[in-house]
Protein backbone atom coordinates (compact mmCIF):
# COMPACT_ATOMS: atom_id res chain seq x y z
CA UNK A 1 0.00 0.00 0.00
CA UNK A 2 1.40 3.35 -0.86
CA UNK A 3 1.71 5.67 2.03
CA UNK A 4 -0.85 7.72 3.38
CA UNK A 5 -0.81 11.38 5.16
CA UNK A 6 -3.63 12.73 6.94
CA UNK A 7 -3.33 16.23 7.79
CA UNK A 8 -4.71 17.26 10.98
CA UNK A 9 -6.48 14.48 11.59
CA UNK A 10 -7.52 11.01 12.54
CA UNK A 11 -7.97 7.90 11.36
CA UNK A 12 -9.70 4.93 13.44
CA UNK A 13 -10.14 1.61 12.04
CA UNK A 14 -12.57 -0.93 13.82
CA UNK A 15 -12.37 -4.50 12.26
CA UNK A 16 -12.68 -7.97 14.06
CA UNK A 17 -10.71 -10.74 12.39
CA UNK A 18 -12.36 -13.48 14.64
CA UNK A 19 -16.14 -14.24 15.39
CA UNK A 20 -17.09 -16.37 17.95
CA UNK A 21 -20.84 -15.23 17.46
CA UNK A 22 -22.56 -12.91 15.59
CA UNK A 23 -23.99 -11.34 18.86
CA UNK A 24 -20.56 -11.23 20.64
CA UNK A 25 -18.92 -9.28 17.24
CA UNK A 26 -21.43 -7.03 17.00
CA UNK A 27 -21.26 -6.09 20.57
CA UNK A 28 -17.06 -5.78 19.97
CA UNK A 29 -17.80 -3.57 16.89
CA UNK A 30 -20.26 -1.10 19.09
CA UNK A 31 -18.08 -1.27 22.04
CA UNK A 32 -14.91 0.15 20.32
CA UNK A 33 -16.64 2.49 18.51
CA UNK A 34 -17.96 4.01 21.18
CA UNK A 35 -14.45 4.34 22.92
CA UNK A 36 -13.34 5.90 20.00
CA UNK A 37 -15.49 8.27 19.66
CA UNK A 38 -16.57 9.01 23.43
CA UNK A 39 -16.05 12.62 24.82
CA UNK A 40 -13.00 13.56 25.88
CA UNK A 41 -11.48 10.78 27.08
CA UNK A 42 -11.28 9.53 23.43
CA UNK A 43 -8.82 12.10 22.44
CA UNK A 44 -11.17 12.59 19.50
CA UNK A 45 -9.59 15.33 17.10
CA UNK A 46 -11.77 17.49 14.58
CA UNK A 47 -11.73 15.57 11.19
CA UNK A 48 -11.52 12.27 12.25
CA UNK A 49 -11.81 9.42 9.66
CA UNK A 50 -13.83 6.37 11.12
CA UNK A 51 -13.43 3.23 9.28
CA UNK A 52 -15.62 -0.24 10.27
CA UNK A 53 -15.56 -3.02 8.78
CA UNK A 54 -18.90 -4.74 8.73
CA UNK A 55 -17.65 -7.72 5.94
CA UNK A 56 -18.19 -10.53 8.71
CA UNK A 57 -21.46 -9.27 9.21
CA UNK A 58 -25.01 -10.49 7.11
CA UNK A 59 -26.97 -8.94 9.49
CA UNK A 60 -26.94 -6.15 12.36
CA UNK A 61 -28.61 -5.17 15.64
CA UNK A 62 -30.60 -2.33 16.70
CA UNK A 63 -27.45 -1.07 19.25
CA UNK A 64 -25.14 -0.97 17.03
CA UNK A 65 -27.17 1.16 14.50
CA UNK A 66 -28.21 3.40 17.00
CA UNK A 67 -24.34 3.90 17.52
CA UNK A 68 -23.38 4.25 14.29
CA UNK A 69 -26.69 7.36 14.21
CA UNK A 70 -24.89 9.00 17.00
CA UNK A 71 -21.53 8.70 15.63
CA UNK A 72 -23.29 10.33 12.42
CA UNK A 73 -24.21 13.38 14.49
CA UNK A 74 -20.62 14.13 16.17
CA UNK A 75 -19.67 17.07 14.72
CA UNK A 76 -15.85 15.78 15.08
CA UNK A 77 -16.53 12.99 12.85
CA UNK A 78 -15.42 13.62 8.65
CA UNK A 79 -16.31 10.25 7.45
CA UNK A 80 -17.52 7.14 8.37
CA UNK A 81 -16.37 4.60 5.99
CA UNK A 82 -18.41 1.68 6.43
CA UNK A 83 -16.48 -1.06 4.62
CA UNK A 84 -17.52 -4.63 3.34
CA UNK A 85 -21.23 -3.85 3.92
CA UNK A 86 -23.12 -7.22 2.83
CA UNK A 87 -26.79 -6.59 0.49
CA UNK A 88 -28.51 -7.49 3.99
CA UNK A 89 -26.72 -5.09 5.98
CA UNK A 90 -26.80 -2.05 3.65
CA UNK A 91 -30.82 -3.09 3.11
CA UNK A 92 -31.32 -2.74 7.13
CA UNK A 93 -28.83 0.85 7.49
CA UNK A 94 -30.65 2.32 4.48
CA UNK A 95 -34.13 1.69 5.93
CA UNK A 96 -32.95 3.07 9.92
CA UNK A 97 -31.83 5.75 7.73
CA UNK A 98 -28.33 5.65 8.39
CA UNK A 99 -27.32 5.34 4.39
CA UNK A 100 -29.06 7.06 1.49
CA UNK A 101 -31.11 5.04 -0.76
CA UNK A 102 -29.17 4.17 -3.98
CA UNK A 103 -31.97 5.89 -5.76
CA UNK A 104 -33.75 8.61 -4.99
CA UNK A 105 -34.71 10.55 -1.81
CA UNK A 106 -34.99 8.60 1.34
CA UNK A 107 -37.64 9.72 4.24
CA UNK A 108 -35.05 11.65 7.14
CA UNK A 109 -37.29 13.51 10.01
CA UNK A 110 -34.63 15.59 10.71
CA UNK A 111 -32.98 18.11 8.50
CA UNK A 112 -29.81 18.03 10.20
CA UNK A 113 -29.50 14.42 10.54
CA UNK A 114 -30.08 14.83 6.40
CA UNK A 115 -27.07 17.49 6.49
CA UNK A 116 -24.91 14.64 8.35
CA UNK A 117 -25.40 11.56 6.47
CA UNK A 118 -23.22 12.83 3.53
CA UNK A 119 -20.64 11.62 5.69
CA UNK A 120 -21.18 8.22 5.16
CA UNK A 121 -19.64 6.71 2.34
CA UNK A 122 -19.12 2.52 1.97
CA UNK A 123 -16.06 0.90 0.61
CA UNK A 124 -15.55 -2.48 -0.69
CA UNK A 125 -12.64 -2.78 2.08
CA UNK A 126 -11.14 -1.09 4.78
CA UNK A 127 -8.23 -0.48 2.72
CA UNK A 128 -9.66 1.39 -0.49
CA UNK A 129 -11.64 3.58 2.24
CA UNK A 130 -8.26 4.75 3.28
CA UNK A 131 -6.54 4.54 0.13
CA UNK A 132 -9.03 7.43 -0.71
CA UNK A 133 -7.33 9.78 2.01
CA UNK A 134 -4.09 9.85 0.19
CA UNK A 135 -4.31 13.05 -2.06
CA UNK A 136 -2.32 11.06 -5.06
CA UNK A 137 -4.84 8.26 -5.18
CA UNK A 138 -6.56 8.45 -8.61
CA UNK A 139 -9.90 6.10 -8.24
Amino acid sequence: MEEISVSEGRVCIIKTDKLTTVREGLDQIKTAIIDCTAGDKSGLSIDTFLYVDLSLFNIINSSLIGVLGSVLMNPNIRLIGLCGVQPPVRDILTRFGVLLPEKGDGFVAHEELKNNMSKVVTYETVEQGVSCLNPQHNP
